[in-house]
């Protein structure tokens, strides 16, 4: 089976009510006439912007291994049913069926790893520190950890995680 390769053109098609750009084909409507508006995105916190751009270690380290950090800060975990497509060709994430999140409980049994949402509400060292320590996140420096940890905490989902930790 030959493949034809297929050029879409420029993305070049400017929506006239919301901006947003789409390809000259694209049929979808993207903010239905104006009638959908969302709030701008907001920049990045600038310590954040200032490691994800940097030359040095951190910032080759944070970019390198960006998949490992965001899991590490994540409230909850992804889980599918994933397929990969057949033949060969480049990597492709394709999911089967349903997707879920799981969410544990906040006080977990003692003999598991923290993980996720349990890990706002440790002190500041000791989760960043369990991040660090996750096999998975060898490659990770707790520097990194340290400023990511500083921009999340003015993420109100994070601050009402730890204030939890009460309950």
């Amino acid at each position: 089976m030959e493949h034809q390769i297929h050029y879409t053109a420029a993305m070049d098609v400017r929506c006239q009510f919301c901006g947003t750009l789409r390809f000259q084909r694209e049929r979808l409507n993207c903010c239905h006439n104006g009638k959908v508006s969302l709030p701008p995105l907001q920049e990045n916190p600038e310590n954040l912007r200032l490691l994800f751009d940097a030359d040095g270690a951190e910032g080759s380290n944070s970019r390198q291994n960006r998949g490992n950090y965001n899991s590490a800060f994540a409230f909850a975990s992804f889980g599918a049913n994933i397929r990969p497509p057949p033949g060969r060709g480049p990597y492709c994430f394709r999911l089967q069926v349903q997707t879920y999140h799981y969410a544990s409980s906040l006080h977990g049994d003692d003999s598991e790893e923290r993980r996720c949402g349990q890990l706002y509400i440790l002190e500041t060292n000791e989760a960043i520190q369990t991040r660090a320590d996750a096999h998975e996140n060898a490659n990770c420096l707790v520097s990194v950890f340290q400023k990511i940890n500083e921009a999340m905490n003015n993420n109100p989902y994070a601050g009402a995680y730890h204030n939890m930790r009460a309950i």
